[in-house]
């Protein structure tokens, strides 16, 4: 993780809402039932980068920071994912979804921003409240 993520102000930051299709619901449930070496490891959505039409996402499995936000995958504790308090401030509705289309040789789970069209370009800078809450250097 970037320095930048340990400088957010957690306390302030609405954890997020995450649904998953079922399509990903049944993949995820399927690798974690199946792989033995992710034992005590969770399932990460993550912000990967920036261009000019938005944020690009990413997701895998790592291990939990202190700072990690948890969250129910569809509303049930049986599932969880983790997001860091920099993806949860923008992904504060998100949807995952798992791609299978071998003839273009796409595979794995997708993440969708709902809000997506909100952070296109410079986007921090006509709008203050839209850059995460730091904490306050002492």
């Amino acid at each position: 993780m970037t320095q930048t993520h340990n400088k957010i102000q957690r306390d302030l930051v609405v954890p997020p809402t995450v649904s998953f299709t079922d399509r990903a619901l049944q993949e995820l449930t399927l690798i974690v039932e199946n792989d033995f070496t992710l034992k005590g490891k969770y399932f990460r959505l993550l912000i990967s980068g920036k261009k000019c039409e938005g944020f690009t996402y990413s997701a895998g499995f790592t291990d939990m920071e202190d700072e990690d936000f948890i969250i129910d995958v569809n509303g049930s504790d049986e599932l969880q994912v983790i997001i860091d308090p920099f993806a949860a401030f923008y992904l504060a509705n998100a949807q995952v979804d798992f791609v299978q289309n071998f003839e273009e040789g796409l595979e794995g789970f997708v993440i969708t921003n709902k809000n997506q069209d909100l952070f296109k370009g410079k986007f921090w800078r006509a709008d203050e409240t839209k850059v995460p809450p730091l904490k306050k250097e002492i």
